[in-house]
């Protein structure tokens, strides 16, 4: 029977023992005196037919492989299992076949919520574009709407024609990925632009739009709106740059970043798969902002 990689700090060793690892440690040593008792004081008598044609009794100690001493064993690998990572013994390993299958519920669990996310936005982008379909077309007298007029307006309404017509995938992304450098280039420097307006828009364009415009104009006062709108965000290109945006706004003010926008923030990544780009951008502003320490933000 073996145990491996116990749990230990860097620091100091060994960590405490807690009290209930106290009593798995004796409950592990009562299990081991009752084997070993049994082992040497006890027998194991049955019946056996002997070549002559006669029934005799035979006894011999207790071997490993007998249910009592099956029993012992097993209690003494779950204990073990307070302080292991990994323990084996009778061919059996405990702990580690536990954590795997933990980790492939978790990984299958995120899977499936990647899934229900990419559907839901399907979803509703065609949901989207029927609308705006339905809407050129409620008058007789009007085919198509208004020509947009500024280049942002334009940019927008690409940004969500591409929604509309294009499925999920890296086509797709790369597409609104030139869309949003060329709002930003559009935007550096605007004084002009609605960001509370834009924020707050039931158009996905616009909403980039604004993302794009705090992202190349950054304002440590618009970090909490910024941030609710990011956490709040359907779509979850709108949401990475959001993202992205609020580390360029927060660059140099981490002591405006306030203990509710950041739990705020803390519970959106905890809500995202691990290794999700969204989670990876919270995750960079909370080191490059750590708690309880104002100052300039790592570059």
């Amino acid at each position: 029977m073996a145990a491996t990689g116990a749990d230990e700090t860097s620091t100091t060793g060994r960590r405490p023992v807690r009290p209930f690892q106290w009593l798995a440690a004796s409950l592990v040593a009562l299990a081991a005196v009752a084997a070993v008792a049994l082992f040497f004081t006890t027998e194991v008598c049955n019946q056996q037919l002997a070549s002559n044609g006669k029934v005799v009794t035979v006894c011999r100690h207790p071997q490993m492989t007998d249910p009592p001493m099956v029993v012992l064993g097993l209690v003494i690998l779950v204990l073990l299992g307070v302080f292991f990572s990994e323990v084996s013994g009778f061919g059996i390993t405990l702990k580690r076949q536990v954590e795997e299958a933990r980790t492939t519920a978790q990984e299958a669990i995120h899977e499936t919520r990647r899934f229900e996310e990419r559907q839901q936005e399907a979803a509703g982008d065609l949901a989207d574009g029927v609308r705006e379909a339905l809407s050129r077309t409620q008058s007789a007298d009007r085919v198509t709407g208004p020509a947009p007029a500024g280049p942002v307006e334009r940019l927008a309404a690409r940004y969500d024609e591409i929604r509309w017509t294009m499925s999920s995938g890296r086509a797709r992304t790369a597409a609104m990925g030139e869309v949003v450098d060329e709002m930003i280039d559009v935007l550096r420097g605007d004084r002009d632009f609605d960001v509370v307006g834009r924020l707050r828009s039931d158009d996905p364009g616009w909403r980039l739009a604004a993302a794009a415009y705090l992202y190349a104009n950054p304002d440590p006062a618009w970090g909490r709106e910024l941030a609710e709108a990011a956490v709040s965000e359907d779509k979850p290109f709108n949401e990475y740059w959001a993202l992205k945006a609020l580390r360029e706004v927060f660059r140099g003010h981490c002591e405006l970043l306030d203990d509710e926008t950041r739990q705020l923030l803390q519970r959106r990544m905890n809500q995202l798969p691990p290794g999700n780009d969204r989670a990876g951008q919270i995750r960079k502003l909370l080191r490059e902002c750590p708690a309880g320490r104002g100052g300039r933000a790592a570059g």
